[in-house]
C-alpha cells in the first residue's frame, strides 16, 4: 500500500472509531500530521483521497468535516472531483479508456501465470476490503490492479504515460467507490478482465476493459458513448 494509502487508512480507522465524533471534523493539519508522524503533504493527499471516497468533506475557512453515516452525499462523483478546475471528469474517463484498453490488449499477448496471479491477488484484496467496509483498501487494490495490467503490457512508453496522469486517474477511480450499494461491481468487472487476459485474446481483453471503464464512468454520473 502506498504511503498516502497508509495515512488514509489510519484516518479512516479513526473515523470509524468515532475519535472525532464530538467535533464532527478533523483537527488542524499541523496537529494531525504530528499525531500521525507523517508529512503535511502526505496528510493532504490522504485527506483528498478520503474526500473522493465520500468519507470527508472540506469547507473552505471552516475545516475538514466527517461525512456521518446516513448523511446525504452527492448523487454524482462530479461534486467530489478534486481536479474539476482543470479537467472535466468525462474527458479523464475518455483518455483513461484509451490508455487502459491499449494496456489490456497488449497485456493479453504476453501475460504469464505469474502476472495472472498478481492480478488475482489484487481482486482478492478488493473483495476483502469490501467485506470489511474498508474503502481505502479497495481503492488501493483497484489502483494496483490497473497498474499491474500496464506493467504486464511491458511498454515503457505506456508506463510513462500512465505514470504522468496517475494522480488524476487515481482520483477518478476513487470517486466511483462512494456509493456503498455499488462497491462490489468493479470486483466482478476485474474478474472479467482477468478471464479475458487469461484467454490470451487482445480483442477480448480490450472489450472487457472498455466495459469496465464505461461502467466505472456511469457510477460517477458520466455516460460514455
Amino acid at each position: 500500500m502506498s504511503t498516502v494509502g497508509q495515512v488514509a487508512r489510519a484516518l479512516q480507522a479513526r473515523i470509524r472509531n468515532r475519535d472525532w465524533v464530538r467535533a464532527g471534523k478533523l483537527p488542524g493539519q499541523r496537529q494531525l500530521a504530528a499525531e500521525l508522524g507523517v508529512s503535511r503533504a502526505s496528510l493532504r493527499e490522504a485527506i483528498a483521497m478520503l474526500e473522493s471516497l465520500g468519507l470527508l468533506r472540506s469547507e473552505p475557512g471552516r475545516g475538514v468535516f466527517i461525512v456521518r453515516p446516513g448523511e446525504s452525499r452527492p448523487a454524482s462523483g462530479l461534486d467530489r472531483w478534486r481536479f474539476q478546475a482543470r479537467y472535466a471528469l468525462r474527458d479523464v474517463y475518455v483518455v483513461r479508456g484509451e490508455l487502459e484498453e491499449l494496456a489490456a490488449a497488449m497485456a493479453a499477448s504476453v501475460v504469464t501465470a505469474s502476472g495472472l496471479a498478481t492480478l488475482r491477488a489484487t481482486i482478492e484484496r478488493m473483495r476483502a476490503g469490501a467485506d470489511a467496509g474498508d474503502l481505502v483498501a479497495m481503492a488501493e487494490a483497484d489502483r494496483a490492479f490497473h497498474a499491474a495490467v500496464v506493467e504486464i503490457a511491458g511498454s515503457p512508453m505506456l508506463r510513462d504515460l500512465s505514470d504522468s496522469v496517475a494522480a488524476v486517474v487515481d482520483s477518478s477511480r476513487q470517486v466511483a467507490f462512494a456509493d456503498p450499494n455499488r462497491v462490489r461491481e468493479p470486483i466482478r468487472e476485474h474478474e472479467r478482465i482477468l478471464d479475458a487476459l487469461a484467454s490470451g485474446s487482445p480483442r477480448a481483453a480490450r472489450r472487457a476493459m472498455r466495459t469496465h471503464i464505461r461502467r466505472a464512468a456511469g457510477r460517477v454520473g458520466v455516460e460514455l458513448a
